[in-house]
């Protein structure tokens, strides 16, 4: 089961129900301050900042789905 809901190509749109917000802290990609929590990692960042990276740093649709996967964990479960 894909973690990313339908969009456009090349687009991508995580599955982040199962984030966690904390106090304000910079986030990790773009620096600015951030409630979220990446529900992979536990690092404050912007879901919006992590999509855009995965689109960025993806060089097909298998790397595309490849992050998805590593970045957005089953069932709320940290990696």
């Amino acid at each position: 089961m894909s973690h990313a809901t339908s969009a456009a190509p090349g687009r991508v749109v995580l599955d982040w129900r199962h984030g966690t917000i904390g106090s304000l802290a910079p986030c990790a990609l773009c620096g600015h301050p951030a409630l979220c929590r990446s529900p992979a990692t536990g690092v404050p960042c912007h879901k919006r900042c992590a999509e855009a990276w995965i689109a960025t740093h993806a060089r097909d649709d298998a790397g595309r789905a490849r992050f998805i996967r590593r970045y957005t964990p089953r069932g709320g479960d940290r990696r």
